[in-house]
């Protein structure tokens, strides 16, 4: 969190207390807190080492973010237990992965996701000097699709902290990673694996979205993506005005 952000939670939370760190908390649907999780997911599976040969970029999906943000409210240290009874579309079994902390102000979804990448993994031998899960997760090559929330806790995180500002960031993943036995990815010249997808920063730009997802392929798209497509629609709309009109 930068300075400015955290002098303005540090006054809020004098002048309103718990009420104000809540009235900060980021809305799932909120553009800048999704372009946010998605460059840090992306900037951290860009730098495997080794590289991977076909890990895939990840973008948004509102259903898996309502399902981080559930978990989130439910305030537990531990995963969901019907990871794969969430009703999703598409994705049967879905990851999870979870940051934890006694304090609004020490979360940085940033740093939270930077974290999991901290497993000391080996992919020789496939196994971490820590906890691999979250590590596997993040960059299991295939998933690409995500979604996060995060909540305050005023009572506290079960099993975890009783303090009021307790916080807890959630992200869902489909599909699913971290599968027993598997490698996270397969090693090689990053991209090498990416076929006809477009190799940008080190990951296979794969841009695909189902038709449920209504909006555009990644949440880090800027706002351009929906000015062209209004501009097409509306283009169409008055050419159909002028063919009725002259025939």
């Amino acid at each position: 969190m930068d300075s400015l952000g955290g002098l303005l939670l540090r006054i809020s939370v004098l002048l309103y207390g718990s009420c104000g760190v809540l009235s900060l908390l980021p809305e799932i649907t909120e553009p800048e807190f999704i372009r946010r999780c998605v460059l840090a997911h992306n900037a951290q599976r860009s730098r495997n080492a080794p590289p991977a040969a076909s890990a895939r970029s990840m973008s948004w999906d509102n259903e898996l973010a309502k399902g981080a943000r559930d978990r989130a409210r439910h305030c537990k240290a531990s995963h969901h237990p019907g990871l794969a009874h969430f009703g999703h579309p598409l994705f049967g079994w879905m990851g999870e992965n979870i940051w934890l902390g006694a304090q609004f102000s020490a979360f940085s979804l940033e740093n939270a996701i930077y974290g999991w990448s901290k497993g000391a993994y080996s992919l020789k031998n496939n196994n971490c000097s820590r906890m691999c899960g979250h590590y596997a997760q993040l960059m299991w090559s295939t998933s690409f699709k995500m979604g996060c929330a995060v909540n305050v806790c005023t009572r506290g995180i079960e099993n975890f902290s009783t303090h009021p500002e307790s916080t807890i960031f959630v992200c869902n993943y489909g599909d699913t990673g971290h599968v027993h036995g598997v490698t996270p990815y397969i090693a090689g010249v990053a991209c090498s694996g990416c076929g006809s997808e477009i190799c940008r920063d080190n990951v296979c730009k794969y841009d695909w979205f189902p038709g449920w997802d209504y909006g555009p392929p990644s949440s880090a798209y800027s706002i351009s993506y929906w000015l062209t497509n209004l501009g097409l629609c509306l283009l169409g709309v008055c050419w159909l005005l002028h063919f009725y009109e002259t025939h």
